[in-house]
């Protein structure tokens, strides 16, 4: 797997050594409070790749104890130092870190680019992350936008697809007429779905999410943890998660997306990434 680092790729991997000469942590004898507590040492020019990453790692962790969102020179170059060393695993997480610290519309479309890209992504974990790209602020590629909305029709996720098509995509067949149809029946769907089982709860939730029927798509996605038996136990938590944010429950999103487990390698990743956004937009009001 190959981590895409969209157009500032190859300018990340000059940033280590600029970005390391513009970080210097004061040293206890120089902090006007007189404190004695022990700070990373200044990043160098002629560090190593494997010295940069430790001691940005360091500043990070020294910035989060303190109350402090990570200095995003110092996450450049952590990222430039990962780059290097061909550190996939580590990039993604420095990606995620930013999008979630700096809330920057290419930082989004980094990471879910990169994670779009992983290995093992499923159909529904796209289909996720589609939603996710499509409610942060960030640009959609069109080549972005078409894998959602033929994952989406391929499922008969009929909203998402519908959503994908409103975002750039070329989606065949037209998914409009089919969710349309498929909307005359949903007050119908909804009153069937107390006396069905999980599996049709969880597929309810997921249509209801794309429609934009975020309290029945929560009400549907309670129902399939209150059922059980759902073959996937990472969907329910993460729809409603997702409901929650679209009714601006943000507090209560951020514990569903701490509840989500199985799933595949990226559905993890998926999870932070949409509880980032939840404590993005709870800051925010």
């Amino acid at each position: 797997m190959k981590i895409y680092l969209g157009a500032a790729g190859a300018a990340l991997l000059l940033l280590v050594a600029t970005s390391a000469m513009a970080q210097q942590t004061r040293s206890s004898s120089d902090n006007q409070s007189g404190s004695r507590i022990g700070r990373p040492p200044p990043l160098t020019p002629t560090g190593s790749p494997q010295e940069t990453v430790a001691l940005t790692k360091q500043r990070i962790d020294a910035d989060k104890k303190s109350g402090k969102v990570p200095d995003r020179d110092t996450l450049k170059a952590l990222l430039a130092a990962q780059a290097a060393l061909k550190d996939e695993a580590g990039m993604a997480d420095t990606l995620e870190e930013e999008a979630a610290d700096y809330n920057d519309p290419a930082d989004w479309v980094e990471i879910i680019d990169t994670t779009f890209a992983s290995s093992g992504l499923r159909d529904q974990d796209a289909i996720w992350l589609g939603r996710l790209l499509f409610v942060v602020g960030a640009p959609v590629s069109a080549n972005d936008a078409g894998m959602v909305g033929d994952i989406a029709s391929q499922h008969g996720f009929l909203g998402d697809a519908v959503n994908a098509k409103a975002h750039g995509a070329a989606v065949n067949p037209d998914p409009g007429p089919r969710a349309d149809n498929d909307k005359k029946t949903i007050a119908q769907q909804i009153a069937d779905a107390e006396a069905q089982d999980g599996a049709y709860n969880a597929k309810l939730a997921e249509a209801l999410y794309g429609y934009g029927m975020y309290p029945e798509a929560e009400a549907a996605a309670k129902r399939v943890i209150q059922k059980g038996g759902n073959a996937d136990s990472s969907e329910a938590p993460m729809v409603l998660g997702q409901a929650l944010v679209g009714e601006g429950k943000y507090d209560d999103a951020i514990a569903a997306f701490g509840q989500v487990s199985g799933g595949g390698p990226a559905t993890a990743r998926i999870a932070r990434l949409w509880a980032d956004y939840a404590k993005i937009k709870k800051g925010a009001r």
